[in-house]
Order: structure tokens, then C-alpha cells, then sequence
């Protein structure tokens, strides 16, 4: 984690939060009027009188909260430029430590308090691209096919909320568009597996034509070749065979492919079996798909006579499960053509072109994309080949691409049609489009209704489509995704420790977890206090539990690695120690948050404060050491931060992010139970800001129950973050206390979160931003 000085008092400002007490629950709360809009006129008004109505920044003019409410994006700025020391300008008057924090979180405070004083709010979601993980899941459930033709593309980028499914980092590179075309024919070659060409071209059909052919057979003079040009449809292996004989004496042929000479027979007019006359010259050659030239030259002084040129490549045998795909896609059978087919297949592009766009498709699109089928019929090529072209065009199409939604009429909150909601959950919750249900209650115009949404998203949790949602939401969120990939222990320091097997129980833990709770509807708390584990083998053996610990062995809603299965299947074993439970007790949050060769309560207590608890931690002043270089003899990890802490720079906010980390100090690099550091006993006693003391991971326990509330906060904002795909802003807070309130009183359940998200006025709905709203009303 790199540091800059710039936002070095976001530590001391906002980090004060994780602190049992804030500053706004003082006994006397700040007043707009009488303590803050005072300061700042002091310290903001020589550049922003509230006299000057001229000026772009007009925040002062503001004389009570209702108006300070109608300037949110001005006041949020404010906020964030008082925390980060950015404004006021460094030659004017500055604030003191205590009046920039009081001042920051009161606006922060007001502007969630009165987040829902402008009615409802859904924001804009832009159209966006399917990521990597959705193409690959999406091709899979509209044809029936598994492709890793995805891996080719570039990878997403994460941005919002910290996921990959952010429409603002979804744009469309011109490189990725090459490489949707060549996965297109890869997909659909697999899906739709051409026929393997088999046909003999008598000598008087190739090329150049003959004027007077009055036989099957040509002489070919020396110098002189005969062309032909076959279209090859399936790439591979091809057996070819051309049938000769010298005219008067021995001659020699050349087999040419594309001007490249691949092989040489003697015409000698003897034949390699009896009855094999005249001869026949055989080999075999490798060919992609398209078009090639296949030549035979006489290079020999001789002429020679010949028969034909024959082509074959052996058919593939299609399985049961291939073969229904091939004719559901095309309406037909490999070894059949249907008596209408232009009729077959425009009814089958319609059906195909409607799953593909997630939507009914119109006449328009279906002629459009029926004239690829035409050109490519006209010129001869089979019925299914003409199907595949025109399935490729849809396949590179906007419409199947991009998650597309239609642009309501104004700036306020506007439902969403049934086929874009259909189209939102499946995505949310499966990464891939709406299956057939989703699609029937869309036609009916039902799935918008409150209970119809509750039953399709307790159906769509029980599906194993949901694998998707608790890997990428779980590995997003926390960060283990990153573990074995850019997160890695020293190799050298923990050799023959660190296998392949403990990586993928380490990614998969926080997952079974999840699963867990969603299967038995329990509450979210228990991602932190939960006394149990589920392990595996594996993990069972790396934490150290006994073989004989109880455990519950039961058939988990969430299906691991395969390359797991040697380690046995994930079992929920109680813990009686203290020592496990939750995620601050999973091995993988232990790696994750460590340097690859030392642990550090740093890393740790900042992955506390900004990932379970939506607390921003800022990057240090460059001038500070690391503590590699500050260490002085064999000193623990504390002590040395005791030291880095007496630098004036580094002492305020260290004592706000070391505490949480500190109650971790008894798990090493790899997570693993210590008890000493540097030949020392290890001191995991943690102090907070607010004077209290814990240790250890029951204590941090206890201090995350103390701070249930903004746990709940962060995980709604999380999760509304990855359901719509797009940054949330101060308009959002509304609908995350919204939700999160009714967490903290209700059921606080994760089925119940989902569910909350889904019926949200941002996840049926959508608004024009200002700058649609702005040029709609050009």
C-alpha cells in the first residue's frame, strides 16, 4: 500500500469513525447556522462570498440544509477537499485537525441524512459491454457450448464499486472486436460443426476449363497445372487423392496447397494394389477453414493423364447433447437439408436473434440478418453454413454485445421494461441472460410485480447458475480473487508450504461461507462472528483442527473447484478455541493482507476499515521508511511500528489503522496459529481510539458487533453497487440506509439483502443523468 501526503489527514479525519464515540454525537450537535456555514465563510469566503452571485461555486449562498440539499455534488466536493487538505489554498487561513473533521463529517452526516428529500432516485446506468466472465456464461446458455475463447480478450478493469461488471470501464477497445469475430466462428464451429467435405472433381471441371472436353480425363502438359478451389467449411485434417498415369512415359505431379508444394508422386503407370488402374496417388494435408487452391503440376518432362482430384475429411460424430443443439439451432440433422430451409431458418434466427438480444426480436433485425443467410445460400454454400454466418452477425451485433436499455423520457425514476428487468437479474444474479421463465413472465408483463420478483430470485438462488454470483461478488468484495494472482507468498521463505490445493481453499472458504448462509437463511453478522468453519481437508489440516472435530457434513448449494475434489468435500466444523470463524479468520484474508514475506497490522487493519467497513484509508507521506529499513536487531512487527509511529507524520493515523490489525498479529503470512515473533510471545492486545482495549480475534469480533451498523451499510452499498453495474454516488445513500435500516431491525438475513436490492427503486428503474436530461430538453 503506497502512501501520499497529500491525503495523509483522511486517517486522522474520517478514520476517527472506527472510534466507539463520533464527533457528531456530541451533546451539543454542530447547527448549519450557528457553527459550521460560519467557518466556512471564514475560511472559504474571500473566493466564495456569498455575496458574489456570479461565482461558479456558489456553496456559501446556501443559508439552511434545504438549500445546502439542493447543491449535494458542490457540498460532497467540499467535504472531500476539507478531508484530502486540498482547499483552502495553502497562503490562506487554515482549519485546525478538529475543525476540518468536524466540519467534513457533519456534511457527509447531512448529505446522507437528507438523501431521500428529493423523492426517489434510480440513476443512470450506461449501456455496457458483457465482461469476460458474462460472455463466457451467456454463450454457454444461448448455444449450448463451453468456450474459453474469452481468455483472449482483454481483461476488465474494475471501477464503482470495486467490480468488473462497472459499465464506465466496459468500453469497447478495437482490438476486442477482432477477437469477438474469431471467437464467433470458434463458438459456433463448436456449436454448429460444419460438414466434412467429400467430393470427387473429374479433370475436365478444373481449372483452366478445357474448350473441347470430350472425356472425363485431361492431359496435362510439362509446365502446365490444373486448379481447383474448394471452399473448406471445418478445419483439420483432409485426405486427398488424385488418380493418374503417364501418356508414353514416367512423369512426375506436384500437389500444391496455396502455392506451397506439400507433395511429389512418380507417374510411373504402376499400380500399388491390382485393380488400381490407372493409379491412384494419395496423401494427406492440414487445411483451415475458408478458401484454398489446390494445384497439380507436371513438373516432369512427360505429359500426363488425369482422372480427378478427390477431397474427403472424416465426419465428426456428434454425441446426443450435440446433436440436440445442432437441431435445435438449425432444424435439421448433420446428414439432412429441410425441404423449405429459408423458411426453417428464419424461424429459428428469430428465436435466435430474440435469446441473443435478451428481448423479442423485430422484423427489421430478423431481415437483416435472414440477408446473410440469403448471400451466403446464393452463393451455395449448405444450410448451415448459411445459418452460421448469419449467427455470426448477431453474435458481433450491438444488441448481444452491449446490455442495452431504452432512455426513459425524463430526468425522474422510470420503470424499466419487463425485458431489461429480466435481463438486470440475470445478470446480477447469474452472470448470463434470462432463462426461459424469466423470458415467460417478462412476455406477460408480471415480472415487475413485488411477489412475482421475490419468488424468481429465491428460485434463481437455489439454481446452480448462482455459482456465478457468490464467486465473483464474494471474490470482488473481499479481494480473494487476488490470492495466488497478484497476491503470492515468498516462495523461497514459505517453500513447499504454499500448494496449488491451499491457494484454491483459500479462494474457495470465504465462498462456502457465503453459500452457507444463503442456503440456511442466516443472519449477515455471522460473515464476521460466525464459531464455526467450513473446510475441507485441506484447510482442515493447515488451521490445524483434529480429524476427529465434530463436523456437519451436508450437500452444499455451492459447488467447489473441481481440482478440490482430492481434498475431500467442504464440512462446517465447530470451533471451541477462538482461534477461527468469519472472515478475519480465513487463512486467504490472513495472505492477502500480508507482505509476501511478514505479516502487517497496516495492511490488515486498513483492509478492516475499507472493506468491511467503508472507511477510506489514505497512502503515507513518501519521506516515511519502510520498516525493512528502520528495523533495529530481531524487533517484532509492533515494536517497529511503535517506532515508525513516534514520527509526527505517521503517529495520528497509525493509532486509528493499527488497532484492528494488531488483533491479528497471531496469524503469520499464510494464516497459520503463532505464537511467537522474532523468539518473542505475541502480544495481540489492540487499543482503539476510543480507549478500549481487546485481544485478539475474539476482541476484534466484539469490536465488529459494535459497528454492525456500518457493516450493514457497506455491505448494501456492495451489493447495489454489483447488482447495477455502475458507481454510486451520494444520491444512492437513500436506498442503502433504506435497506441497511431494515438489516439492523428486520431480518438481516443475506437472502433478505439480495431480495431488498432487487425490488430497490434503483434496480427497477432508471433516470435520465443531467446530461441526457440536459440535451433531451435541447
Amino acid at each position: 500500500m503506497k502512501y501520499s501526503r497529500r491525503n495523509l489527514s483522511l486517517a486522522c479525519l474520517t478514520l476517527v469513525l472506527f472510534s466507539s464515540v463520533s464527533l457528531l454525537n456530541a451533546e451539543q450537535p454542530l447547527q448549519y447556522q450557528e457553527d459550521i456555514r460560519p467557518k466556512l465563510v471564514t475560511l472559504c469566503g474571500d473566493c466564495h462570498s456569498p455575496e458574489d452571485s456570479e461565482h461558479d461555486v456558489k456553496f456559501l449562498q446556501a443559508t439552511s440544509v434545504g438549500e445546502m440539499s439542493q447543491m449535494r455534488s458542490i457540498w460532497k466536493s467540499v467535504a472531500e477537499q476539507l478531508r484530502n487538505r486540498t482547499m483552502p489554498p495553502p497562503d490562506e487561513i487554515q482549519p485546525s485537525e478538529t475543525e476540518r473533521l468536524e466540519i467534513s463529517e457533519w456534511i457527509d452526516q447531512t448529505l446522507q441524512q437528507t438523501a431521500c428529500e428529493h423523492g426517489p432516485y434510480a440513476g443512470s446506468i450506461t449501456s455496457r459491454r458483457l465482461n469476460r466472465t458474462e460472455y463466457t456464461n451467456t454463450i454457454q446458455d444461448l448455444l449450448g457450448v463451453e468456450t474459453d475463447a474469452a481468455v483472449r480478450f482483454p481483461v476488465d478493469g474494475s471501477g464503482g464499486e470495486g467490480f468488473d461488471n462497472n459499465g464506465e470501464t466496459l468500453f469497447l477497445p478495437p482490438i476486442l472486436m477482432e477477437r469477438y469475430l474469431e471467437a464467433a466462428d470458434e463458438i459456433l464451429d463448436a456449436a454448429l460443426p460444419s460438414q466434412a467435405i467429400k467430393i470427387t472433381i473429374p479433370a475436365r471441371e478444373l481449372l483452366p476449363p478445357e474448350e473441347k472436353a470430350d472425356s472425363s480425363s485431361r492431359v496435362l502438359e510439362p509446365k502446365k497445372s490444373l486448379r481447383w478451389v474448394p471452399r473448406i467449411y471445418s478445419a483439420g485434417q483432409h485426405f486427398v487423392r488424385v488418380r493418374a498415369q503417364p501418356v508414353e512415359k514416367p512423369t512426375t505431379l506436384t500437389l500444391k496447397v496455396d502455392g506451397i508444394v506439400v507433395e511429389r508422386f512418380t507417374i510411373d503407370g504402376q499400380p500399388k494394389s491390382a485393380g488400381d488402374f490407372p493409379v491412384n496417388y494419395d496423401t494427406n494435408i492440414q487445411l483451415s477453414r475458408g478458401f484454398h487452391t489446390l494445384e497439380i503440376r507436371c513438373t516432369g518432362d512427360e505429359k500426363a493423364l488425369v482422372s480427378f482430384l478427390h477431397l474427403k475429411q472424416n465426419e465428426k460424430e456428434l454425441n446426443k447433447d450435440q446433436l440436440h443443439i445442432y437441431e435445435n439451432l438449425t432444424g435439421t440433422s448433420p446428414d439432412k437439408t429441410p425441404e423449405n430451409p429459408r423458411t426453417v431458418a428464419e424461424r429459428k434466427l428469430k428465436a435466435f436473434i430474440s435469446q441473443a438480444f435478451r428481448r423479442p426480436a423485430n422484423s427489421t433485425e430478423v431481415d437483416k440478418y435472414m440477408s446473410l443467410y440469403d448471400r451466403a445460400a446464393q452463393r451455395g454454400d449448405p444450410h448451415v453454413e448459411a445459418i452460421k454466418l448469419a449467427m455470426k452477425g448477431v453474435l458481433v451485433s450491438s444488441p448481444f454485445i452491449f446490455r442495452m436499455e431504452s432512455l426513459p423520457e425524463t430526468a425522474s425514476p422510470q420503470p424499466v421494461s419487463n425485458y431489461e428487468l429480466a435481463t438486470r437479474l440475470s445478470y446480477f444474479l447469474w452472470g448470463s441472460m434470462p432463462d426461459e421463465k424469466l423470458f415467460q413472465l417478462a412476455a406477460e408483463g408480471r415480472l415487475n410485480e413485488d411477489a412475482v420478483l421475490v419468488e424468481q430470485v429465491d428460485r434463481m438462488l437455489n439454481d446452480p447458475r448462482a455459482d456465478y454470483f457468490i464467486d465473483e461478488f464474494v471474490g470482488q468484495w473481499l479481494g480473494t480473487h487476488e490470492v495466488g494472482a497478484r497476491v503470492a507468498p515468498d516462495t523461497s521463505k514459505f517453500k513447499g508450504e504454499f500448494t496449488t490445493e491451499l491457494l484454491l481453499g483459500f479462494r474457495e472458504e470465504p465462498n462456502q461461507l457465503f453459500a452457507y448462509l444463503l442456503q440456511e437463511n442466516r443472519s449477515l453478522m455471522e460473515l464476521i462472528t460466525a464459531d464455526y468453519v467450513i473446510v475441507n481437508k485441506r484447510l482442515r489440516k493447515h488451521y490445524g483442527f483434529d480429524e476427529e472435530e465434530k463436523s456437519d457434513k451436508q450437500d452444499w448449494p455451492w459447488s467447489p473447484n473441481p481440482q478440490l475434489s482430492k481434498d475431500g468435500p467442504f464440512e462446517k466444523v465447530m470451533v471451541t478455541n477462538g482461534q477461527r470463524g468469519g472472515v478475519l479468520g480465513m487463512g486467504g484474508v490472513h495472505l492477502l493482507t500480508s507482505y509476501p514475506n511478514r505479516t502487517s497490522p497496516v495492511l490488515r487493519g486498513g483492509w478492516i476499515l475499507e472493506t468491511l467497513l467503508g472507511i477510506r484509508v489514505p497512502n503515507p507521506p513518501p519521506d516515511i521508511p519502510e520498516l525493512s529499513k528502520s528495523k533495529k536487531g530481531k524487533m517484532t512487527i509492533r515494536e517497529q511500528l511503535a517506532l515508525h509511529r513516534d514520527h509526527p507524520s505517521c503517529s495520528a493515523c497509525h493509532n486509528l489503522i493499527d488497532p484492528p490489525g494488531f488483533a491479528l498479529d497471531h496469524y503469520d503470512v499464510l494464516g497459520r496459529w503463532q505464537e511467537e515473533q522474532e523468539g518473542k510471545p505475541i502480544d495481540a492486545t489492540a487499543t482503539f481510539p476510543s480507549g478500549k482495549t481487546v485481544e485478539g480475534l475474539a476482541g476484534l469480533k466484539a469490536i465488529m458487533m459494535q459497528r454492525k451498523p456500518d457493516f450493514y451499510r457497506q455491505l448494501t452499498r456492495k451489493m447495489l453497487g454489483f447488482a447495477l453495474g455502475r458507481s454510486l454516488d451520494d444520491r444512492d445513500d437513500c436506498v442503502i440506509n433504506q435497506i441497511s435500516d431494515d438489516l439492523l431491525n428486520n431480518d438481516d438475513s443475506l437472502r433478505n439483502l439480495i431480495t431488498s436490492v432487487v425490488l430497490s427503486t434503483p434496480f427497477r428503474n432508471r433516470q435520465l443523468s443531467t446530461e441526457e436530461a440536459s440535451i433531451s430538453t435541447d
